[in-house]
């Protein structure tokens, strides 16, 4: 089965070429406010004339993406670790990236080469995401492969994929568990060590299929599809290959978490492994974020060290003192159960209580201190005309947008107001939010590195030990 490729009679220019005219004239040192700048005219295309929802209540966004010929089928369903048994939702995405259960061992890898497809599974707490991306002469072949995985996935060897963190061995090679990942997997387990989002253990067989009987249905799934192919040809394949999916929802009650207001005062999780660096991680539990604070939040956070740019933590930590080449903030808010606020740094084992101190810092200062208007003015723009405008800004990036909403809220209200409330963010709302949100004397500290070396080196500005910053908590 094969979807027809439109034919377009006439192919877009292939570069476009930006020239600076060295030595032409003076610089323009005019602020960006004062410039005069038109007005951004970026539009989103309108979610409903993508919309096509199916027999069985999958909800699927269809987009006619002429870029390149390819067609990319993206699945997002609405169950992960939070849901069933600790560990079902692991060894459930393992089967995922076995196929489907009708394939024999190593027959499917060999589909996927003939289809010459780039296949994707991933799991978090609330959500898995299945991803198939190839030629568009293959796009048919490829909606009948997720559309059996989807149906029976191959629950035969279960076990999790790749190795656990405990095999891991720092001996040789790169070993992931000592870097970052390392740090980030320590603050995760110390996170969510007694809350249904924790990824310990392998469920039972029984238990798994169960999960996935129970969650894989089609008012629990939605599908973005996109690609060098005509629309209404797209539907109708879409609708052939994935109605056989069982109709109704997935009930999936939310999750309940502990109050920020009742946890442990500042934990501190060390890792000695033997590394020329050490990587930091400081964070704590982030409530369900209310639309009403979604906006104030996202100024923040884009303030105060978001997306690698220039910010608060970016500018104190690298540009202004060279102690690493990162420290970032990472919101990632849950939907029906907790999400999590961190910030990461890595640097020599001589900068990193310098590194965390510096973090800390800013958090205080977050909450003290009001933004000024040259920081509300770039995050405000970069927030609504460049990251929102980015995530709609082709149809693959909006129909994988409207999936992800529509499984996540059921609408795309909040999106569509999402950039009149930021720019209606004030310097008080931030700090409001950063009060509300922001909790350093209750955060996790994780460290992974050298940890007599981190302790040895010199004070550079008088920062304390490690363990200054929260109780030792051994594991």
């Amino acid at each position: 089965m094969k979807l027809r490729q439109t034919l377009r009679g006439a192919t877009t220019a292939g570069c476009v070429m930006a020239l600076l005219a060295i030595g032409a004239g003076a610089q323009d040192y005019t602020h960006p406010k004062n410039m005069q700048l038109p007005a951004a005219t970026f539009e989103r295309p309108d979610p409903a004339g993508m919309q096509h929802v199916l027999a069985n209540g999958l909800t699927a966004y269809v987009a006619e993406d002429h870029r390149a010929p390819l067609a990319t089928i993206t699945a997002y369903i609405g169950v992960g670790s939070g849901h069933g048994a600790a560990g079902a939702a692991e060894v459930l995405a393992a089967a995922l990236r076995r196929g489907p259960a009708e394939m024999a061992s190593g027959a499917f890898a060999n589909r996927l080469k003939e289809l010459f497809a780039d296949y994707n599974v991933s799991s978090g707490h609330e959500m898995t995401a299945i991803s198939l991306d190839v030629p568009v002469e293959h796009a048919g072949d490829a909606l009948e492969l997720l559309a059996d995985t989807l149906i029976a996935p191959r629950f035969d060897a279960m076990e999790a994929s790749g190795p656990s963190r405990a095999s891991s061995t720092p001996e040789s090679g790169i070993d992931y568990a000592y870097s970052l990942d390392g740090a980030i997997a320590q603050f995760e387990d110390a996170l969510f060590a007694s809350h249904p989002f924790r990824r310990d253990g392998l469920a039972e067989p029984g238990v798994v299929r169960a999960l996935h009987a129970e969650a894989f249905r089609g008012g629990n799934i939605t599908v973005a599809f996109a690609g060098d192919f005509d629309a209404a040809l797209a539907r109708r394949e879409l609708s052939a290959a994935l109605e056989e999916l069982p109709a109704g929802d997935f009930e999936a009650s939310p999750q309940s978490f502990p109050d920020l207001a009742t946890r442990s005062p500042r934990q501190l999780f060390l890792k000695d492994v033997n590394r020329d660096q050490g990587w930091v991680v400081i964070g704590h539990e982030l409530p369900v974020v209310t639309e009403a604070d979604e906006a104030a939040l996202h100024v923040m956070d884009y303030i105060l060290g978001a997306y690698h740019l220039d910010s608060r933590l970016l500018r104190n930590s690298r540009e202004r003192r060279g102690l690493t080449n990162d420290n970032s903030s990472f919101l990632e808010p849950g939907v029906r159960g907790p999400g999590a606020y961190s910030l990461r740094t890595y640097g020599r084992p001589e900068a990193v209580r310098l590194l965390v101190d510096i973090s800390f810092r800013e958090l205080e200062r977050m909450r003290e201190e009001l933004p000024s208007d040259d920081e509300l003015f770039v995050a405000r723009g970069a927030l609504v005309d460049g990251l929102y405008a980015r995530r709609y800004a082709t149809g693959l990036d909006a129909a994988q947008a409207y999936a992800e909403e529509w499984l996540k809220y059921g609408s795309h209200d909040r999106s569509a107001s999402y950039p009149d409330r930021v720019r209606a963010v004030s310097a008080e709302d931030v700090r409001t939010a950063a009060r509300r949100y922001l909790h350093p004397e209750r955060m996790i500290v994780s460290v992974v590195g050298p940890l007599a070396r981190i302790r040895a080196a010199t004070a550079i500005e008088g920062e304390g030990q490690l363990e200054r910053w929260g109780e030792v908590v051994e594991r």
